[in-house]
């Protein structure tokens, strides 16, 4: 059942999003961040369109969204999980990584390589939201490996 509410937010948010426009519609998506994985794959999903068609208002909720991704990203699956919870946990992380690096490209998120100085990513540091700050600062030092085949899936795409 709570499913289909999401999909009724997908569906709603595709054909009539001037219309609910609402902090109510951004507090059920973050809401669904910390759902179950297939919850949180719309919500991505939602984000992903958001980011697009109200930068705004998703860079107003970036720390909220960061401290979801960040409990998705630090779950550890206790020693000796199924090889289906292993891709589940795996596939779930990709999802988030490649949100995260949507919105750090679309808000301008910058990070400076260690001990180089340059700037990874876009071209501005929004102090506003020093929590996502943070959370993309741990996720290109620890998902390094991750970053790069997501990215290297978006050229070949």
């Amino acid at each position: 059942m709570q499913q289909s509410a999401y999909e009724t937010l997908y569906s709603l948010m595709e054909t009539s999003f001037s219309r609910i426009s609402s902090p109510e519609f951004y507090d059920r998506i973050l809401a669904g961040l910390d759902d179950n994985n297939d919850i949180r794959a719309l919500c991505n999903l939602m984000l992903g369109k958001l980011i697009v068609i109200d930068p705004e208002e998703v860079t107003r909720r970036l720390d909220a969204i960061a401290q979801s991704y960040r409990k998705v990203l630090s779950t550890r699956l206790k020693e000796g999980a199924v090889k289906q919870e292993l891709e589940k946990q795996e596939e779930a992380n990709k999802s988030v990584l490649r949100v995260s690096v949507l919105l750090a490209e679309k808000t301008k998120t910058t990070i400076q390589a260690p001990n180089t100085g340059n700037a990874t990513t876009g071209v501005m540091v929004h102090s506003q939201n020093p929590v996502w700050h943070q959370y993309w600062e741990w996720v290109n030092k620890d998902f390094d490996r991750q970053l790069k085949a997501l990215r290297e899936e978006t050229k070949d795409s």
